[in-house]
């Protein structure tokens, strides 16, 4: 993993390029090419980046063209690309990697820098009262599932995951269960700094925070519906901002 690390998460790029939807991505385009100058270090994605994706036989969803060929660029520029599956993207089967050559996770990001131990997880299922979601989250990523969900044509298929997309939004990016969410990712931090894991990011939740304990961090990500969140590591500093600050920073 080469430094300096450049974190995002919960972009949730929709099929549909509107205009306001190309704004968001300009957005991004102007953090890639800041990132492009610096001609090292790390793109991580901490899911969700798309808000939705999945590979059939022979089609990937439309209207992330110019995304996917900006990451593209990206790793050309000489940035390696690390991407954890979200539970809206999870179902990439080799196309990242054969267009991009990302690395894609589907679980966790783990790594060692300046001898810090860092956590990367897209975090969904953390909460302790997601007992439904964790039961549906082994089903659509189970490979019957997957199968099956490939026979449908894409024009039923991609309508019936926006659906899914809007309804399991409902409770985890909702800021009035703040509280909710802090306490039980905490909780599950304190777990894994006890586990000598000493900096845990965590996506997911579309909060942007970071809490340090005992030189301890928990670092949430935020997202890119309206925060817009950067996250670096560099050295071993950890920064968190905006789009625009982190483009005024650079």
């Amino acid at each position: 993993m080469n430094a300096p690390f450049y974190i995002i998460s919960d972009n949730h790029f929709m099929m549909d390029n509107t205009p306001s939807e190309q704004i968001r991505r300009n957005k991004l385009f102007e953090v890639f090419e800041i990132i492009k100058t610096k001609k090292e270090g790390t793109l991580i994605i901490g899911g969700d980046f798309f808000d939705f994706w999945f590979e059939g036989n022979h089609v990937i969803p439309r209207g992330y063209q110019n995304l996917i060929q900006s990451l593209h660029d990206l790793n050309e520029a000489g940035i390696n690309i690390h991407y954890i599956a979200g539970n809206h993207d999870y179902w990439n089967f080799g196309y990242f990697e054969k267009f991009a050559n990302i690395k894609f996770h589907k679980g966790d990001l783990q790594f060692k820098h300046k001898n810090k131990n860092i956590l990367i997880t897209h975090g969904d299922g953390l909460l302790k009262n997601d007992y439904g979601y964790r039961f549906m989250k082994k089903i659509i990523r189970h490979s019957l599932f997957i199968k099956l969900f490939k026979y449908i044509p894409p024009r039923i298929s991609y309508k019936l995951a926006k659906k899914l997309s809007k309804s399991s939004s409902d409770y985890n990016h909702n800021d009035k269960f703040i509280n909710t969410i802090i306490t039980d990712i905490t909780a599950y931090a304190e777990n894994k700094w006890e586990e000598k894991i000493d900096i845990i990011m965590v996506g997911h939740y579309h909060q942007q925070k970071i809490i340090t304990k005992n030189e301890k961090s928990l670092v949430f990500l935020g997202d890119w519906l309206s925060k817009f969140s950067v996250t670096t590591i560099i050295d071993e500093k950890i920064w968190q901002g905006n789009w625009e600050q982190f483009i005024k920073l650079s």
